[in-house]
Protein backbone atom coordinates (compact mmCIF):
# COMPACT_ATOMS: atom_id res chain seq x y z
CA UNK A 1 0.00 0.00 0.00
CA UNK A 2 1.34 3.24 -1.40
CA UNK A 3 -0.72 5.74 -1.25
CA UNK A 4 -3.27 7.43 1.90
CA UNK A 5 -5.82 6.71 -0.52
CA UNK A 6 -6.18 3.39 -1.00
CA UNK A 7 -9.29 2.13 0.53
CA UNK A 8 -7.67 -0.61 2.68
CA UNK A 9 -5.24 2.20 4.24
CA UNK A 10 -8.50 3.93 4.79
CA UNK A 11 -10.30 1.30 6.87
CA UNK A 12 -7.34 1.17 9.03
CA UNK A 13 -7.63 4.94 9.93
CA UNK A 14 -11.35 4.10 10.68
CA UNK A 15 -11.32 1.34 13.17
CA UNK A 16 -8.85 3.70 15.33
CA UNK A 17 -12.34 4.94 16.55
CA UNK A 18 -15.52 3.44 17.86
CA UNK A 19 -17.39 3.69 14.60
CA UNK A 20 -14.89 2.58 12.50
CA UNK A 21 -14.69 -0.75 14.77
CA UNK A 22 -18.42 -1.11 15.43
CA UNK A 23 -18.85 -1.05 11.36
CA UNK A 24 -15.72 -2.86 10.33
CA UNK A 25 -15.84 -5.15 13.25
CA UNK A 26 -11.56 -4.87 13.44
CA UNK A 27 -9.37 -3.03 15.39
CA UNK A 28 -5.69 -2.93 15.70
CA UNK A 29 -2.99 -4.17 18.56
CA UNK A 30 0.25 -2.25 18.87
CA UNK A 31 3.35 -3.78 20.46
CA UNK A 32 5.84 -6.31 20.03
CA UNK A 33 4.93 -8.94 22.95
CA UNK A 34 1.51 -8.28 22.77
CA UNK A 35 1.47 -9.06 19.10
CA UNK A 36 3.07 -11.98 19.73
CA UNK A 37 1.18 -13.48 22.61
CA UNK A 38 -1.82 -12.82 20.69
CA UNK A 39 -1.24 -14.27 17.32
CA UNK A 40 0.06 -17.68 19.24
CA UNK A 41 -3.05 -17.89 21.83
CA UNK A 42 -5.74 -16.18 19.95
CA UNK A 43 -5.09 -17.35 16.04
CA UNK A 44 -8.51 -17.10 15.42
CA UNK A 45 -8.73 -13.14 16.17
CA UNK A 46 -5.72 -12.30 14.12
CA UNK A 47 -6.58 -11.32 10.64
CA UNK A 48 -3.57 -9.13 9.05
CA UNK A 49 -0.31 -7.65 9.90
CA UNK A 50 0.72 -4.54 8.92
CA UNK A 51 4.23 -3.80 8.63
CA UNK A 52 6.59 -2.35 6.13
CA UNK A 53 9.28 -3.78 3.32
CA UNK A 54 11.78 -3.37 6.42
CA UNK A 55 10.05 -5.45 9.22
CA UNK A 56 10.19 -8.59 10.06
CA UNK A 57 7.88 -11.39 11.01
CA UNK A 58 7.17 -11.88 14.48
CA UNK A 59 9.07 -14.63 15.80
CA UNK A 60 7.26 -17.54 17.54
CA UNK A 61 4.10 -17.23 16.16
CA UNK A 62 2.34 -18.42 12.96
CA UNK A 63 1.72 -15.76 10.97
CA UNK A 64 0.80 -18.01 7.89
CA UNK A 65 -2.62 -17.86 8.11
CA UNK A 66 -2.67 -14.28 8.37
CA UNK A 67 -2.97 -11.04 5.55
CA UNK A 68 0.13 -9.12 5.63
CA UNK A 69 -0.50 -5.27 4.05
CA UNK A 70 2.95 -3.61 3.06
CA UNK A 71 2.90 -0.01 3.86
CA UNK A 72 5.15 2.60 2.74
CA UNK A 73 6.67 3.82 5.63
CA UNK A 74 5.08 7.31 5.50
CA UNK A 75 1.53 5.40 6.03
CA UNK A 76 2.66 2.84 8.84
CA UNK A 77 3.91 5.76 10.83
CA UNK A 78 0.65 7.35 10.74
CA UNK A 79 -1.42 4.11 12.03
CA UNK A 80 1.76 3.33 14.44
CA UNK A 81 0.15 5.55 17.20
CA UNK A 82 2.36 4.71 20.08
CA UNK A 83 5.34 4.65 17.63
CA UNK A 84 6.46 1.24 18.80
CA UNK A 85 8.03 0.62 15.00
CA UNK A 86 7.06 -2.90 15.39
CA UNK A 87 4.57 -4.82 13.01
CA UNK A 88 0.68 -3.82 13.77
CA UNK A 89 -2.06 -6.91 14.44
CA UNK A 90 -5.02 -6.17 12.67
CA UNK A 91 -7.32 -7.93 14.91
CA UNK A 92 -11.47 -9.17 14.64
CA UNK A 93 -13.96 -7.84 17.02
CA UNK A 94 -17.27 -9.65 17.46
CA UNK A 95 -20.38 -7.81 18.25
CA UNK A 96 -20.80 -7.61 22.25
CA UNK A 97 -23.84 -9.71 23.98
CA UNK A 98 -26.59 -7.75 25.74
CA UNK A 99 -26.12 -8.87 29.53
CA UNK A 100 -28.65 -11.21 30.87
CA UNK A 101 -29.39 -9.35 34.13
CA UNK A 102 -31.41 -12.22 35.47
CA UNK A 103 -28.44 -14.69 35.30
CA UNK A 104 -25.85 -14.66 38.22
CA UNK A 105 -23.06 -16.52 37.96
CA UNK A 106 -20.48 -17.21 41.42
CA UNK A 107 -17.94 -14.64 41.94
CA UNK A 108 -17.55 -11.18 40.71
CA UNK A 109 -19.65 -9.16 37.85
CA UNK A 110 -17.48 -6.02 37.16
CA UNK A 111 -20.07 -3.37 35.56
CA UNK A 112 -17.35 -0.82 34.08
CA UNK A 113 -18.82 2.83 32.91
CA UNK A 114 -15.05 4.00 32.61
CA UNK A 115 -15.12 6.56 29.74
CA UNK A 116 -11.18 6.78 29.15
CA UNK A 117 -10.22 3.89 27.10
CA UNK A 118 -7.29 3.89 28.90
CA UNK A 119 -9.07 2.93 32.30
CA UNK A 120 -11.25 -0.33 30.18
CA UNK A 121 -8.30 -1.58 29.04
CA UNK A 122 -6.49 -1.42 32.80
CA UNK A 123 -9.92 -2.53 34.36
CA UNK A 124 -10.07 -5.47 32.03
CA UNK A 125 -6.73 -6.51 32.19
CA UNK A 126 -7.54 -6.55 36.09
CA UNK A 127 -10.72 -8.26 35.56
CA UNK A 128 -8.92 -11.07 33.71
CA UNK A 129 -5.88 -11.48 36.20
CA UNK A 130 -8.58 -11.88 39.23
CA UNK A 131 -10.67 -14.46 37.75
CA UNK A 132 -14.24 -12.27 37.00
CA UNK A 133 -16.75 -14.00 36.19
CA UNK A 134 -17.90 -11.35 33.71
CA UNK A 135 -17.76 -7.95 32.32
CA UNK A 136 -20.21 -5.34 31.82
CA UNK A 137 -19.71 -2.49 29.69
CA UNK A 138 -22.28 -0.25 30.32
CA UNK A 139 -23.50 2.45 27.95
CA UNK A 140 -20.80 5.25 28.78
CA UNK A 141 -17.87 2.92 28.72
CA UNK A 142 -15.10 3.14 25.99
CA UNK A 143 -15.55 1.08 23.22
CA UNK A 144 -12.71 -1.65 24.48
CA UNK A 145 -11.34 -1.98 21.66
CA UNK A 146 -10.08 1.15 20.89
CA UNK A 147 -6.07 1.86 20.87
CA UNK A 148 -5.30 2.98 24.01
CA UNK A 149 -7.77 0.15 25.62
CA UNK A 150 -6.51 -2.30 23.39
CA UNK A 151 -2.65 -0.97 24.40
CA UNK A 152 -3.61 -1.40 28.53
CA UNK A 153 -5.40 -4.72 27.99
CA UNK A 154 -3.49 -6.56 25.21
CA UNK A 155 -4.35 -10.26 24.97
CA UNK A 156 -6.45 -9.77 27.82
CA UNK A 157 -9.27 -8.58 26.01
CA UNK A 158 -9.94 -11.99 25.47
CA UNK A 159 -9.60 -13.82 28.24
CA UNK A 160 -12.98 -12.83 29.90
CA UNK A 161 -16.49 -12.43 29.31
CA UNK A 162 -17.48 -9.15 28.04
CA UNK A 163 -21.53 -8.39 27.68
CA UNK A 164 -23.28 -4.54 26.88
CA UNK A 165 -25.07 -3.50 29.56
CA UNK A 166 -27.13 -0.17 30.55
CA UNK A 167 -26.73 3.01 31.34
CA UNK A 168 -24.60 3.52 34.98
CA UNK A 169 -27.78 5.69 35.80
CA UNK A 170 -30.30 3.18 34.88
CA UNK A 171 -28.58 0.45 36.58
CA UNK A 172 -30.69 -1.89 38.70
CA UNK A 173 -29.52 -4.57 40.91
CA UNK A 174 -31.80 -6.98 43.12
CA UNK A 175 -30.83 -10.23 42.65
CA UNK A 176 -27.11 -10.14 44.20
CA UNK A 177 -25.37 -7.78 46.52
CA UNK A 178 -24.53 -4.73 44.80
CA UNK A 179 -20.92 -3.20 45.87
CA UNK A 180 -19.90 0.39 44.98
CA UNK A 181 -16.48 1.86 45.28
CA UNK A 182 -16.44 5.99 46.88
CA UNK A 183 -13.95 8.01 49.06
CA UNK A 184 -17.23 8.18 51.29
CA UNK A 185 -17.79 4.34 51.65
CA UNK A 186 -16.87 1.84 54.36
CA UNK A 187 -13.18 0.77 55.05
CA UNK A 188 -12.86 -2.14 52.29
CA UNK A 189 -10.63 -3.67 54.51
CA UNK A 190 -11.98 -6.83 56.48
CA UNK A 191 -14.93 -6.97 54.34
CA UNK A 192 -16.61 -10.43 53.51
CA UNK A 193 -17.69 -10.28 50.33
CA UNK A 194 -20.80 -12.34 49.00
CA UNK A 195 -20.20 -15.64 46.81
CA UNK A 196 -22.33 -13.70 43.82
CA UNK A 197 -21.80 -10.07 43.72
CA UNK A 198 -22.03 -6.94 41.27
CA UNK A 199 -19.19 -4.46 41.60
CA UNK A 200 -19.55 -1.03 40.46
CA UNK A 201 -16.72 1.47 40.26
CA UNK A 202 -17.77 5.14 40.25
CA UNK A 203 -17.66 7.17 36.78
CA UNK A 204 -14.36 9.47 36.37
CA UNK A 205 -14.85 12.38 37.88
CA UNK A 206 -18.64 12.27 38.68
CA UNK A 207 -18.43 9.08 40.63
CA UNK A 208 -21.39 6.98 41.59
CA UNK A 209 -25.31 8.01 41.26
CA UNK A 210 -27.24 8.44 44.10
CA UNK A 211 -29.63 5.59 43.67
CA UNK A 212 -26.85 2.97 43.46
CA UNK A 213 -25.11 4.08 47.24
CA UNK A 214 -28.05 2.04 48.17
CA UNK A 215 -26.47 -0.59 48.73
CA UNK A 216 -22.52 -1.62 50.01
CA UNK A 217 -20.56 1.30 49.56
CA UNK A 218 -16.38 0.67 50.10
CA UNK A 219 -14.04 2.65 50.29
CA UNK A 220 -10.18 2.07 50.02
CA UNK A 221 -8.09 4.20 52.56
CA UNK A 222 -5.43 6.66 51.66
CA UNK A 223 -3.17 9.05 53.08
CA UNK A 224 -4.61 12.10 54.05
CA UNK A 225 -4.68 14.91 51.45
CA UNK A 226 -4.92 12.62 48.34
CA UNK A 227 -8.57 13.05 47.57
CA UNK A 228 -8.91 9.96 45.21
CA UNK A 229 -7.53 6.96 43.61
CA UNK A 230 -7.43 6.74 39.73
CA UNK A 231 -11.08 4.81 39.04
CA UNK A 232 -9.10 1.78 37.59
CA UNK A 233 -6.77 1.44 40.38
CA UNK A 234 -9.33 1.43 42.52
CA UNK A 235 -11.05 -1.17 40.69
CA UNK A 236 -8.05 -3.26 40.90
CA UNK A 237 -7.15 -2.94 44.34
CA UNK A 238 -11.05 -4.19 44.82
CA UNK A 239 -10.68 -7.02 43.15
CA UNK A 240 -7.07 -7.84 44.40
CA UNK A 241 -8.36 -7.75 48.53
CA UNK A 242 -12.01 -9.95 46.86
CA UNK A 243 -9.47 -12.49 45.59
CA UNK A 244 -6.85 -12.53 48.61
CA UNK A 245 -9.70 -13.19 50.61
CA UNK A 246 -11.20 -15.75 48.42
CA UNK A 247 -7.75 -17.84 48.45
CA UNK A 248 -7.77 -17.70 52.24
CA UNK A 249 -7.89 -21.15 54.43
CA UNK A 250 -11.61 -21.67 55.09
CA UNK A 251 -12.72 -19.81 58.61
CA UNK A 252 -9.53 -17.69 58.30
CA UNK A 253 -10.76 -14.11 57.56
CA UNK A 254 -7.86 -11.64 56.11
CA UNK A 255 -6.31 -9.49 58.15
CA UNK A 256 -4.38 -6.03 57.66
CA UNK A 257 -2.28 -4.00 60.15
Amino acid sequence: ITSARNPTFGIFLKIMKAGGIKKHRMALLFGAKQVTEVLREFPERSLGLLLTGKHELPRGADTEKVTLYRLKRELFERVDLFQTGHPILLLRVDPLVSWDERSWPEGCTLCIPFQDPANVGTALRSAAAFGVSRVVLLAEAAHPFLPRSVRAAGGTLFRTTMEKGPSLYSLRISQVPLITLSSDGRDIRGYRFPRSFCLVPGLEGSGIPRHLKRGTVLSIPMEKGVESLNAALATGIALYLWKSALQAPQGQAMTWS
